[in-house]
């Protein structure tokens, strides 16, 4: 089967985000969080990527129109690949659930969901977890949905972002509608914070996705509490049965820096 090209609606991310998924799809970049730790704010992709106000890639139409229909015709074409890699990705470049992308961000993942493949979406966002018609959209598609939500502990490093406690509650209750939960702690900021709020959403989430801060540096870590932290988290993936994904920074660090 031939494979979709480079920088199209949906396509093969490079770098870190391979961990994440095979497919991704990038609709919006920039985002209202402006989260101090961001990759979208740093380095020579700050300015191609970032930016406080969300607006549509140039590369997927430029319109929202445009950029529907190109998906559309993406997943016709290659909804087998797209199933057989386990889904698709929502997204690197923006919180795909704001208000301002979260109407493309649905109507794509519908379309996708309903050619049977699956659709991951991380989010920060919380105010579409009470709509009532955004929850009733989604409902039929619960078992293709794989919602996530980013947990640091820090609201002070995510100022425009929801409190980490709301995100947490949306969690639960979306997990009590039935929908499939998971939990990306990347970065981590501290070990004991990750580790709290593992404790506190380990009946509801399905998954947790547990990286470090990047650019990767070993100096703002103690081996020592990283290891006591994984010990832990295993611990309770075994107890409580959820899935735990180790992100190649946090293996770097346990790999390389343990002491003598």
């Amino acid at each position: 089967m031939k494979r979709p090209l480079a920088h199209t609606a949906i396509y093969k991310p490079e770098g870190p985000a391979q961990e994440y998924a095979v497919w991704g799809c990038n609709l919006y970049k920039g985002c209202v969080h402006q989260c101090t730790y961001c990759y979208l704010r740093r380095g020579p992709m700050a300015k191609q990527l970032g930016g406080a106000v969300p607006e549509i890639e140039k590369k997927v139409g430029g319109t929202e129109e445009k950029a529907y229909r190109r998906f559309c015709m993406e997943v016709d074409a290659y909804h087998e690949l797209f199933r057989a890699d386990g889904g698709i990705f929502f997204s690197f470049s923006t919180d795909p659930m704001l208000r301002e992308t979260y109407a493309l961000t649905i109507k794509c993942a519908i379309y996708a969901m309903e050619h049977h493949v699956p659709v991951y979406i991380l989010t920060k966002a919380t105010w579409w977890v009470q709509n009532t018609e955004i929850i009733q959209q989604l409902f039929p598609y619960r078992y293709y949905l794989h919602i996530g939500f980013t947990l640091t502990g820090f609201d002070y490093m995510e100022p425009n972002a929801p409190k980490n406690s709301n995100r947490q509650v949306a969690m639960i209750m979306l997990e009590s509608m039935n929908f499939k939960c998971w939990a990306s702690m990347e970065p981590v900021i501290d070990f004991a914070m990750s580790l709290a709020i593992i404790e506190t959403v380990k009946d509801v989430c399905r998954e947790f996705r547990i990286g470090l801060l990047s650019p990767y540096s070993a100096k703002r870590y103690d081996w020592n509490e990283c290891d006591r932290f994984m010990q832990h988290v295993e611990k309770l993936s075994n107890e409580y049965e959820f899935k735990v994904v180790w992100k190649e920074s946090i293996k770097k660090f346990y790999r390389e820096e343990k002491p003598e």
